[in-house]
């Protein structure tokens, strides 16, 4: 992500009351294609589609086998990467080997890739994604990417173990988080199931703190950009390390060596009550434990109970290479994925999130539904990562690693997240004012 938010942080409840409207609540089904043709016999196409979000990597080749089915002509190659994603992404861009589809974050990932982008702004299928959606992915008018899912994150937790431990309260701060935790050991049960091995479930322990400062957010992070302010000076950024202190205190064994996937098994399987993750986890706790009664922590930042709440937005982006060569069939795919029945119903009821698409299926997911709840009556919060430098949010993930495993103490991993962000920031305004030049170049002959 780049230094300049072109755009506002869409409200999630804006989005949410877009969304609601018009749902319905069936299963997806290869009956209706929508306004997609389906049974093309043109020429044999592959699609590369390169993704992070492993958590759908069963989803999305579901998705690309029912478009084989229904377009047998076109095959789409989905390949899903989540520690080196963004390094590769890049690689695969300077090497002339951009994927016809890939994913990024919204907001400032828009300046990032704009070269890249092919403009949907006039594409007829993105009628059909609510209006507040499309604000993440626009910049100076033109909207550049494809918003797919409306995702939330924070602590989620076992209702049951938090019962069998007598919590009868939700904690909201960080001395009530520790009390619950020491509840939930005193009782036999491990009360986190950190998955620290993964760089951005530490970016994503750092980022609820960032936003819990409030205010006017593109201000506040211009300042750090522009070296006005240094992160650590946000009166909030202290509380990224007592939080970590305290879920590592109470932590399962080898955190800094459990993934994801290790540590959903952990919280799924009753051997932990409270998991560090977002809406897109449901679905692989589901499989391990259909019927696990689970919520949301109002995630605690700090002492102040009324700032406690959740992370919401749609950061989730599909980018369609502008010059792919297959870029009529991408185009065609877009539209199905948006109007068929079928696409309709993808996000909602087989990657079990919600959608942006207007007239979409409300998934029947308990972390969506509490989800609702918060935007109707709790407090949210926007994912401010989108104000970070490309590429902080990954070396940010890996500098709190250090600090878990005791490489970096707290006054060196704040200096080391300070003085990265401001070799990321400067790295940024320079390509900013390169590509700059060459574009008045171009515009110029």
């Amino acid at each position: 992500m780049k230094m300049k938010r072109a755009v506002g942080t869409v409200t999630a409840a804006a989005l949410m009351a877009a969304l609601v409207a018009g749902c319905g609540s069936t299963s997806p089904s290869s009956g209706d294609s929508g306004s997609a043709a389906s049974g093309d016999s043109g020429k044999p196409v592959t699609l590369e589609l390169f993704q992070y979000s492993p958590e759908m990597a069963d989803a999305m080749h579901q998705l690309a086998d029912q478009y084989h089915k229904e377009h047998p002509n076109v095959t789409i190659n989905v390949t899903i990467n989540q520690d080196n994603y963004y390094p590769l992404l890049k690689t695969k861009i300077n090497s002339g080997n951009t994927p016809d589809i890939f994913m990024t974050g919204a907001y400032n990932d828009n300046t990032t890739y704009q070269d890249y982008s092919y403009d949907l702004t006039n594409e007829p299928f993105m009628k059909n994604i609510v209006d507040t959606a499309k604000t993440g992915v626009t910049l100076n008018g033109k909207i550049l990417g494809y918003p797919l899912i409306l995702q939330s994150y924070s602590f989620i937790y076992n209702k049951k173990l938090f019962a069998q431990a007598g919590i009868t309260e939700l904690p909201k701060t960080f001395s009530e988080l520790d009390a619950a935790a020491k509840k939930l050991q005193d009782k036999g049960i491990t009360p986190f199931a950190n998955a620290y091995k993964e760089w951005w479930v530490m970016e994503q322990t750092m980022t609820p703190i960032m936003a819990s400062m409030g205010g006017n957010y593109q201000q506040e992070f211009a300042d750090i950009n522009s070296g006005k302010k240094k992160p650590s000076d946000i009166k909030e950024f202290s509380n990224i390390f007592p939080l970590l202190d305290l879920t590592l205190k109470y932590s399962n064994p080898k955190p800094l060596e459990t993934d994801f996937n290790s540590s959903v098994a952990l919280f799924a399987q009753g051997k932990a009550a409270i998991l560090h993750n977002g809406s897109w986890a449901e679905d692989s706790i589901r499989k391990i434990d259909p019927n696990m009664d689970i919520g949301y922590l109002p995630h605690p930042m700090g002492e102040d109970a009324s700032k406690a709440g959740l992370m919401v937005d749609s950061n989730i982006v599909y980018r369609i290479n502008k010059d792919s060569k297959n870029l009529k069939e991408v185009l065609k795919f877009f539209d199905w994925l948006t109007t068929s029945d079928y696409g309709k119903k993808f996000v909602p009821n087989v990657v079990k999130q919600i959608s942006t698409i207007k007239d979409a299926p409300f998934p029947d997911a308990q972390l969506a539904k509490e989800t609702n709840e918060y935007l109707k009556n709790g407090k949210t919060y926007p994912w401010v990562k989108g104000y970070y430098p490309d590429g902080y949010e990954t070396q940010a993930g890996q500098i709190l690693q250090q600090y878990a495993g005791q490489v970096l103490n707290k006054e060196q991993a704040a200096a080391q997240l300070d003085s990265t962000w401001a070799k990321l920031a400067c790295r940024g305004q320079i390509i900013d004012s390169h590509t700059h030049s060459a574009r008045m170049r171009s515009a110029s002959g």
